[in-house]
């Protein structure tokens, strides 16, 4: 299965909780957060990850949460930034070995830069965990069993590509890749709907 179903999924129960619906940003927008991260750290965001940035800006559900753009021009924002997580815990400047993409009650969620490869780290010694052969590997299980609290032994992970090149180890992206059918994240907060608790869980239905 691919790990968008499973944000189709954490969505539904968002809007069934009376939530707007995670939703990603336009590719230019995430074409020119790639760029200026790389511009003042040095560092590449895996394309898979920008990928699923178009997809879904972010995402916290039931203490699972996967981090945003920053967003210096929003004094409030809402989900965490991944460069402002990843800054609280190292120094970008000194080729980390991990970027940080997300955490869990029990885990954080990291790409290793040495490997090539998708961890969970235990939160409290960030010592490996679990290694994954892919980002959908990672983020099926992190959403399917975290996240939705879904066991199916059944069900077969399934890869898709996205619309970024996965040698991001290569030239930054300067093609044009189509509009984005998502909208700004700001239109997710609706006046007449309550606002998310910030540290991912959602609140009981009634």
């Amino acid at each position: 299965m691919n790990y968008k179903t499973y944000v189709a999924l954490v969505n539904e129960e968002e809007q069934a909780a009376g939530f707007q619906p995670f939703v990603g940003r336009p590719v230019a927008q995430v074409q020119a957060y790639a760029q200026d991260v790389e511009e003042r750290y040095g560092i590449r965001i895996p394309a898979d990850y920008l990928d699923f940035l178009l997809l879904a800006d972010g995402l916290a559900h039931n203490g699972v949460v996967f981090y945003a753009i920053d967003l210096e021009e929003e004094k409030d924002q809402f989900l965490p930034g991944l460069i402002a997580e990843n800054l609280a815990v190292q120094d970008l400047h000194k080729r980390p070995e991990y970027l940080l993409i997300g955490h869990s009650d029990l885990f954080r969620y990291a790409y290793s830069f040495p490997e090539r490869k998708y961890f969970a780290l235990h939160a409290d010694t960030f010592e490996a965990a679990a290694e994954f052969s892919s980002f959908n590997e990672m983020m099926v299980n992190a959403l399917k069993h975290e996240a939705l609290g879904l066991f199916d032994e059944d069900e077969e992970d399934r890869g898709e590509e996205g619309p970024f090149d996965e040698d991001f180890e290569g030239e930054p992206l300067e093609e044009e890749i189509g509009e984005s059918p998502h909208q700004e994240t700001e239109e997710r907060s609706a006046p007449e709907k309550p606002k998310r608790k910030g540290n991912g869980n959602r609140p009981e239905k009634h």
